[in-house]
């Protein structure tokens, strides 16, 4: 089996509950582009519906992001991103995740009940099965682990502790999940098509371990 081991760092994206809107957009390894560097898209890329079954399905109005939330992403459009094509994969009482068509960029947009914080993968990577994970503060010290996995990955599993693990079950190409305060957060894994993945979580302010 092959196994790939990446040591990138996960910007941490604080997402403030506050009556202000929070909105920060990274690429995988890469800092944010200006808004301009990509026109945003119209239509989705047939690459993005090859390697992600959610966004070959039709859109329906549940898929759509409140005003509040897609009119910072539609202003900003980083990396491409048109929030009118989102396809909502995962749906909480707290939180849902978004998968937001881009250029050459695919973006996963964790929004909570008044913010919301988005990461970019290329395309390609997620197609590969490359993609690292997000993170983001989901309040009260409780951190949140999210990405983009391609067709035919079914779970991740995320490493906490000295050798505790948690599997967590893809929906719609995305996972999400929360951890309580104090959680020492060690990697994401998972197996696809470029064979068996681990990515460190790097928390900006917290040193890590290699090994």
């Amino acid at each position: 089996m092959n196994k790939l081991k990446r040591h990138i760092p996960v910007a941490l994206l604080i997402a403030a509950l506050t009556a202000v809107v929070s909105v920060a957009a990274f690429a995988q390894g890469d800092d944010p582009p200006p808004s301009d560097s990509f026109a945003q898209v119209t239509t989705i890329e047939a690459d993005a519906q090859d390697a992600m079954e959610i966004l070959e399905e039709e859109r329906t109005t549940t898929d759509a992001m409140s005003t509040e939330l897609s009119e910072p992403l539609d202003e900003q459009a980083d990396w491409g991103m048109n929030p009118d094509l989102s396809r909502r994969s995962i749906g909480t009482i707290s939180a849902s995740v978004y998968i937001v068509p881009g250029d050459d960029h695919v973006c996963a947009a964790v929004a909570l009940t008044d913010s919301v914080s988005v990461i970019c993968p290329e395309t390609e990577d997620i197609a590969n099965g490359v993609a690292g994970p997000g993170v983001l503060g989901v309040g009260d010290g409780a951190v949140g682990v999210y990405g983009l996995v391609p067709d035919g990955v079914q779970s991740v599993t995320v490493e906490t502790g000295e050798s505790d693990s948690d599997v967590v079950n893809v929906e719609g190409n995305a996972y999400f999940i929360a951890f309580p305060a104090e959680t020492p957060l060690r990697a994401v894994s998972y197996t696809g098509p470029s064979g068996w993945v681990e990515y460190p979580i790097s928390i900006p302010g917290e040193e890590t371990s290699e090994e």
